[in-house]
């Protein structure tokens, strides 16, 4: 998941502490009532940018969860926005730990699309306006040669 809309500059200046805006508390919720309409599992894992931005929209989705257990929410430094790398290593991890929970990557472009991107085979996404803010890309684990699928993708920007 892509953080939702944040504003433009912090008042600190430092691209850290931006914040989202009204309009991106809004459109993070509803991507979230969007994700939990259907749960696809008991628990989930939320691994988040430690940005603001991040973070909050991390908080947001976590109340909308309708979840027999509360999402378990870590900030992890390899979804930084300043990360400089993709986090594989963080994806490999959770692949041997998760288990029967589920995992969602709150993150920043253009770090989110190129991990979408990677996972999908290298072949690229299909979205027609590109990876936007509070939008979320769910992926299945294949059977066979550590691959993934695109499972579901939830744009809060449009209707559907």
């Amino acid at each position: 998941m892509r953080h939702g809309p944040a504003e433009d500059r912090a008042a600190s200046g430092r691209d850290f502490d931006r914040v989202l805006t009204r309009e991106g508390r809004s459109v993070v919720e509803v991507a979230a009532r969007r994700f939990f309409a259907s749960p696809s599992g008991a628990r989930l894992r939320v691994l988040v940018s430690p940005f603001r931005r991040a973070a909050e929209t991390a908080t947001i989705l976590a109340a909308h969860a309708k979840l027999p257990l509360p999402p378990e929410v870590d900030e992890v430094d390899d979804l930084a926005a300043d990360a400089g790398v993709l986090p594989l290593e963080l994806i490999a991890r959770l692949v041997v730990s998760v288990g029967p929970t589920d995992a969602l990557l709150v993150g920043h472009q253009p770090m989110v699309e190129a991990l979408a991107s990677k996972l999908a085979g290298g072949r690229g996404l299909a979205l027609d306006a590109g990876f936007r803010t509070a939008m979320i890309v769910s992926f299945a684990r294949e059977d066979h040669d550590d691959a993934w699928r695109v499972a579901g993708v939830i744009d809060p920007h449009t209707d559907g």
